[in-house]
Order: C-alpha cells, then sequence, then structure tokens
C-alpha cells in the first residue's frame, strides 16, 4: 500500500466528520467568496443542474461523506437523491442534519450561497436561515431524499 493512502480501517476508525465538516464548511469569512474552492465547487454544481444537461428521475451519489452541499443544486432536478457513503459517521452526520437533531452542522450558510446563485424568487431569510433550498431538500421534498446508504469500497 502506498504509505502516503489512508487505509480503509484507519479511515473507518479514525476519520472525525465534524472535524472535516468544520475545516472546509464552516461558516469562517470567506467561505463562499469567488476566490474560494467551495464557492467555485457550487458555482459548476448549479451550472451542471440548472442547465438541463443532467436530468433525470434518480441521482445516487456514491462517497457522499458528511456533506449535503453536492445536492442542493440537484433537489430541484431530480425527483429522488440517494446519498451513499461507507462510513457510518458519515452518514450519521447527514442524518442528524436532515432530522434536525441538536448538534447537527450549519449548512445554512452554504445553502444561502446556492439560493442567491439560483436565485429563487421564493428566496425567503428567516433570521439567518433561507428557506427555499434547505427545506425542498430536507423538508417539504423528504420524498426526493430517499434515503442514506452505505455504499461499498471494492
Amino acid at each position: 500500500m502506498n504509505p502516503g493512502f489512508t487505509g480503509k480501517k484507519t479511515y473507518l476508525q479514525k476519520f472525525n466528520p465534524r472535524a472535516y465538516l468544520e475545516t472546509y464548511y464552516s461558516d469562517q469569512e470567506g467561505a463562499c467568496d469567488s476566490e474560494n474552492h467551495l464557492s467555485r465547487v457550487l458555482k459548476q454544481l448549479h451550472e451542471t443542474f440548472t442547465t438541463g444537461a443532467v436530468k433525470g428521475d434518480t441521482l445516487i451519489e456514491i462517497g457522499t461523506g458528511p456533506t449535503i452541499h453536492t445536492l442542493l443544486s440537484a433537489c430541484e432536478v431530480f425527483k429522488e437523491l440517494i446519498a451513499t457513503d461507507y462510513c457510518d459517521q458519515n452518514r450519521q452526520q447527514i442524518e442528524k442534519w436532515w432530522k434536525k437533531e441538536p448538534g447537527a452542522f450549519d449548512w445554512s450558510p452554504i445553502v444561502r450561497y446556492v439560493c442567491e446563485l439560483e436565485g429563487h424568487s421564493v428566496f425567503s431569510m428567516v433570521g439567518n436561515n433561507c428557506r427555499t433550498s434547505e427545506s425542498v431538500l430536507r423538508y417539504e421534498n423528504l420524498s426526493s431524499v430517499t434515503s442514506v446508504v452505505k455504499g461499498k469500497i471494492f
């Protein structure tokens, strides 16, 4: 095995999804500014899903990790979203957010940014929450997110 590669066992035992989220997705200054990698990814996802080039009934995301950002622009295009990840702790992070459990990661700054990209006419700010994409993904369209399932590493 390559000495620079983290093996499956180590990853399963030691990966801390919350630390990962705090490092790469937290509401730090400039988290979604135009020079940031995350903002470029979100813009590309927005363009990919809003042009109509990618569409269908079901989107299966392989290796979602503990994140939802890749599903935000897809949630209005697909009838069903299935998020998969091999690590229990990654799936638990998503489910914690999905169920609005205490201590769930706060995705609202990123959801707000995606709402701005998409220019929703129903864009509604209530306190610091954008209710459009987040509510579509989590609440109003719960049937579109059908499951967060365990994927396999071959």
